[in-house]
């Protein structure tokens, strides 16, 4: 537990990033490892449109942050501020962000340079180019051997915690291209986006978090129908161990089973038969299909024939969502909030699909109700 720390979630997280950066600076955001702090602040600077520096503090010694002392002409000391350090003296023509990770797990000799450089933006009284400065640690209580922190430094930033929210994880998720099945899986069963280890057990190694389904999704998308279901569930649960491995399985297992149907579907429109399929193996089955539709656009974007690309998208559309919005509106939702976004519907003006638009209605009313 962090005494008096105000939780926020994902998408305020984005907005006090945003903020952090505008203003100038220190923010201080602690939470359990793998639920975006860090890649969060790195995607924050660069909408923000500012170049980042990285430092992990569990690395780094006392002189690699103040550097080293030189002896000057005149016989003074001064100090070799370190390279990666933006002095206002280099002529940089924007000041960057400072991303500090780790900042839980530095040595104690770090403690005090620390103090200058969050207070003053400062090495050894040389300034420092910083825009903004953002500090990211684990929590005390998650097995990440985490120290406590000065409070005089946590004094010299906003301090929050930060907790996952699976409707803020989904809209990165779907920006990000993370393999639909996964978000999808999720939508269905979001105790499992992230676990804590079990208490006592300093051995469990492995558990869901958005990380470590992000990094099984990416391992996913490395294979292919020749892979076996028991090689793909292997590689997840390395990622997000046994328990939620398992549960998945059953969704690949669906995704193989329906795989001929979706190709039925996007050769000549002919429309998928629900009657056998259990709730789930439906829901894979629209997934499936508007993740067809995605792909077809990701192959439009680099396409030399851009017109003909975009009417090739359109007709996949307009097979997939003929089917698709003959369908209760829970499938309908999660097959969309799985797989598309709004970008890739305005460079694919599939707003002049009647059958997309017709399925958005859809969602749209469902939503509301």
């Amino acid at each position: 537990m962090l005494t008096g720390v105000f939780e926020i979630d994902q998408a305020t997280y984005k907005q006090t990033l945003a903020f952090n950066i505008r203003s100038r600076g220190n923010l201080l955001i602690l939470g359990m490892a793998g639920v975006g702090k860090t890649e969060m602040a790195q995607s924050a600077c660069a909408e923000a449109g500012f170049d980042h520096i990285y430092l992990n503090l569990s690395v780094l010694e006392a002189p690699d942050l103040i550097g080293l002392p030189i002896i000057t002409a005149d016989r003074r000391v001064e100090y070799a501020t370190p390279q990666f350090m933006p002095k206002m003296t280099d002529g940089s023509v924007k000041p960057l962000v400072l991303v500090v990770d780790e900042i839980d797990k530095s040595k104690p000799e770090l403690q005090n340079p620390l103090l200058e450089l969050f207070q003053s933006h400062s090495i050894n009284g040389t300034k420092l180019n910083i825009q903004a400065i953002i500090a990211t640690g684990n929590l005390p209580d998650e097995g990440a051997f985490s120290q406590p922190i000065s409070h005089a430094l946590t004094n010299r930033c906003k301090t929050f915690r930060l907790t996952h929210n699976f409707d803020a994880w989904q809209e990165w998720a779907q920006d990000a291209q993370i393999n639909p099945l996964v978000i999808g899986f999720l939508s269905k069963n979001r105790e499992y986006l992230s676990m804590p280890s079990v208490e006592g057990d300093p051995t469990a190694y492995c558990r869901p978090s958005p990380r470590s389904w992000t990094m099984g999704a990416r391992d996913l998308d490395m294979t292919s129908s020749k892979d076996s279901v028991d090689f793909q569930t292997l590689l997840v649960a390395g990622r997000v161990g046994t328990a939620a491995a398992a549960k998945f399985r059953v969704w690949l297992d669906y995704y193989r089973h329906v795989e001929p149907i979706v190709d039925k579907l996007l050769k000549d429109g002919s429309h998928p038969s629900v009657n056998d399929m259990t709730v789930d193996k439906q829901l894979v089955c629209a997934i499936s299909a508007v993740n067809a539709v995605a792909q077809e656009a990701r192959t439009a974007a680099t396409a030399k024939d851009k017109d003909k690309a975009v009417k090739t998208v359109q007709a996949v559309a307009q097979k997939v969502f003929g089917w698709v919005k003959t369908l209760p509106s829970e499938f309908q939702i999660g097959a969309v909030k799985s797989t598309l976004n709004m970008k890739l519907i305005q460079d694919n003006a599939l707003t002049k699909v009647p059958e997309v638009m017709e399925t958005y209605l859809n969602v749209r009313k469902a939503m509301k109700s």
